[in-house]
């Protein structure tokens, strides 16, 4: 049954699982409260703090590059984000309440995986280099 509110296409949520559901293998559900489905095309909440706090601001993202973009999604076309939906926990995982993983992501590091810390991030263009390099998705923010 389909909701609208405001400007935002909100979907109610009853057995409807979000375009994400697959692609990032969890659950969809409620996050803080909300227990809708969003049209992706409809995230636009500012994140500028975020992006601040994950060494992100100069990457200039959107809240829907930014999931697309944690996701792994790069080549989505704009006719494919109006059709998309994504649920609250979602949108949340991996928009401005997701938190960087504690150790390298870096696909191709051996051995006993070590807590990173500072500045040095994965930034959009790193992400797409190793998803298109070795298949694996290392998210925008993650630390190297």
């Amino acid at each position: 049954m389909k909701k609208f509110l405001c400007c935002f296409h909100v979907i109610k949520m009853s057995s409807k699982l979000c375009s994400f559901h697959a692609i990032v293998k969890g659950d969809c559900g409620a996050s803080r409260g909300l227990e809708t489905l969003f049209l992706l095309r409809d995230c636009k909440d500012d994140i500028g703090g975020h992006l601040v706090n994950c060494h992100l601001s100069a990457e200039g993202l959107t809240e829907t590059d930014l999931i697309l973009a944690r996701a792994g999604l790069f080549s989505v076309t704009e006719s494919q984000i109006e059709i998309m939906s994504i649920c609250a926990r979602h949108r949340h995982s991996l928009g401005k309440f997701w938190r960087p993983p504690r150790s390298c992501q870096y696909p191709d590091h051996r051995g006993k995986s070590t807590a990173v810390g500072g500045r040095h991030v994965i930034g959009l263009k790193l992400s797409k280099e190793i998803h298109s390099l070795f298949g694996e998705n290392a998210p925008v923010g993650s630390r190297k």
